[in-house]
């Protein structure tokens, strides 16, 4: 239930609801309460108004010490653990500096309120620059619904933040200090920490490439006498840059990577002259080394699936949709960044498996199921993860096989790629439902309106 928020004069710190809103929030027989808005609480007299007026009356001197814009007048209401919780109050913390925001670059951000009418509340913008820890304030932007514009202000402190940015140590502190473990996406993991998370679970491990780090060269050299053919990775690389595919051919070895949209191959004729360019070229130890995995191509592009995988406005794991990667025309990578293109995920598993739908479907549910496995084991290891793309591929045999993780800004473009605009607004307005659920409203809740 949407109620619409009013400000009266009273003498004491109060709150007025509609007689029947107490009752289906069980706390008719009260008369006060502990207030949230935001990260910001406060006791309050309690009373109640005639049912037919469907609003929040709340005293003047409080609605100025939370710092409430006027613009803002719906809310949603729940009870959680005696508190009376109005909002939702969620912030995105982006990069940069407050004083760098302006609104034709926070423009962009509006995509994520796509949805706005289903979240309702108040919806805040804000740099590590803005946030005032002690008087649990934030100076940003808060987005106005009727001019569908972005606001300049103070503002209560979210109960809930979206991180868009990386975030260090101290700042982790002082989010937690504020809100508890109400922040997701704040953990950026590299490609060997998800392998190191991730392969000791049963049910990932046959799905992932045998993977050691590029410092230990006797670890690489039974990788590649093994497998002939490996890549070599950054650690923290994006978008397919800085990639080395490496392999041994007879007795020689063949270094073959990207520069300006062509192969340049390179020829050693020893695994010691191999060692010594790698260790003169690349700091091997910001490196891993993979085996590499015969995926699938299409017209010599290579091709895998980026799974989108989030939390809901019930706080559960689902995959909105899935869209195919293919890579640049022998090109080593699927990245579109490099040259490469997207497609629907269906279609491409009809192509497949030859209009076999039966088997499309079958596959299109073991790489859903997957993604959402690894996204219960990341979480188990003390990650609050809200949004998360996984790029799985499938071999000749239509094996599948766990490519990368990106949780640190899983590009939500890709569905635009792939002609799928359903999807990219879908995706770009879910881990603010995910926010709203976890602020305490919204999903399947008792004691919620």
């Amino acid at each position: 239930m949407k109620l619409i928020l009013k400000t009266i004069s009273t003498p004491n710190p109060t709150i007025s609801l509609p007689l029947n809103v107490l009752e289906k929030l069980l706390i008719s027989d009260r008369d006060s309460i502990t207030i949230s808005i935001g990260a910001i609480k406060e006791s309050v007299t309690l009373i109640h108004h005639d049912d037919r007026q469907q609003f929040i009356y709340l005293s003047s001197e409080i609605y100025k010490r939370l710092f409430l814009p006027e613009f803002i007048d719906v809310y949603e209401i729940a009870v959680e653990n005696e508190i009376l919780i109005i909002g939702p109050v969620i912030g995105l913390l982006i990069r940069g500096k407050i004083d760098e925001l302006t609104k034709q670059r926070i423009k962009i951000y509006k995509n994520y309120l796509i949805d706005y009418k289903h979240l309702n509340g108040l919806i805040l913008l804000f740099t590590l620059d803005g946030i005032d820890v002690k008087n649990k304030l934030v100076t940003g932007y808060a987005f106005n619904p009727k001019e569908h514009e972005w606001e300049e202000g103070i503002f209560p402190f979210p109960s809930v933040v979206f991180l868009r940015k990386p975030i260090k140590e101290p700042i982790r502190r002082n989010l937690f200090e504020l809100i508890g473990n109400k922040f997701f996406n704040s953990h950026v993991f590299n490609k060997w920490e998800m392998w190191e998370s991730l392969s000791d679970n049963e049910q990932i491990r046959k799905y992932l490439p045998e993977t050691v780090l590029g410092e230990n060269v006797e670890n690489v050299r039974r990788l590649i006498e093994a497998h002939q053919q490996t890549f070599i990775k950054p650690k923290a690389g994006m978008q397919g840059s800085g990639i080395y595919q490496l392999s041994k051919v007879g007795q020689e070895f063949n270094l073959i990577y990207r520069v300006k949209d062509k192969n340049i191959i390179t020829v050693f004729e020893t695994w010691e002259a191999v060692v010594y360019y790698l260790k003169s070229e690349i700091s091997l130890k910001n490196y891993i080394v993979q085996q590499r995995i015969p995926l699938l191509t299409k017209d010599n592009r290579v091709m895998d699936v980026r799974v989108i995988v989030g939390k809901n406005h019930n706080g559960d794991w689902i995959v909105p949709g899935m869209v195919t990667k293919f890579g640049e025309v022998d090109s080593i990578v699927s990245n579109i960044s490099s040259g490469g293109s997207a497609q629907k995920v269906w279609k491409s598993l009809c192509e497949i498996f030859k209009d076999d739908v039966k088997n499309a479907f079958k596959k299109y549910m073991e790489i859903e199921k997957l993604a959402i496995t690894c996204c219960k084991v990341l979480e188990s290891k003390g990650l609050h993860l809200g949004y998360i793309g996984i790029d799985i591929g499938m071999d000749e045999n239509h094996n599948l096989w766990l490519i990368e993780i990106n949780n640190r800004s899983p590009d939500m473009t890709i569905a635009l790629d792939a002609d799928d605009y359903q999807l990219y607004y879908k995706i770009k307005s879910a881990p603010l439902h995910y926010a709203k659920w976890l602020s305490g409203l919204g999903g399947e809740r008792r004691g919620g309106l």
